[in-house]
């Protein structure tokens, strides 16, 4: 099984959701969770920076941005089937744009930490320091 890195905003209260319901949703463990701060990402991607966009970096070291990090995990998790195929059928540039909105905005509508976290329902062997 192919092993799939998230790197999140650990600031954002949105971006913690979103790794929490991807944790809970991935029977096979083989998403692990990371966040811009860590020495993981500073020491192999120093060239990525905390911006308004999750990241996703793929067992070749390829990484994807929005729309198509958000469609790469989703074919890993286990949800709805008519859920999953909507989201994976929707136009890439559509998704990019309401992706953007909600990114830009996501301090003041859903709020900030005031530390870089990773959420605790994580387990620790899925988690990159």
């Amino acid at each position: 099984m192919e092993k799939v890195i998230i790197v999140f905003d650990g600031y954002c209260i949105l971006c913690n959701k979103y790794v929490r319901w991807i944790s809970k949703r991935n029977p096979s463990k083989n998403i692990y969770f990371t966040n811009f701060n860590s020495v993981f990402i500073k020491e192999k991607y120093p060239n990525l920076k905390l911006g308004n966009t999750v990241f996703v970096i793929k067992n070749n070291g390829e990484v994807l941005r929005k729309s198509q990090a958000i469609k790469y995990c989703i074919k890993y998790l286990k949800i709805n089937l008519i859920f999953k195929y909507m989201l994976l059928t929707i136009p890439n540039f559509f998704l990019n744009f309401l992706y953007e909105l909600i990114a830009r905005n996501r301090y003041n509508i859903f709020g900030k930490y005031n530390e870089c976290t990773i959420p605790n329902s994580i387990k620790s062997s899925n988690i990159l320091y």
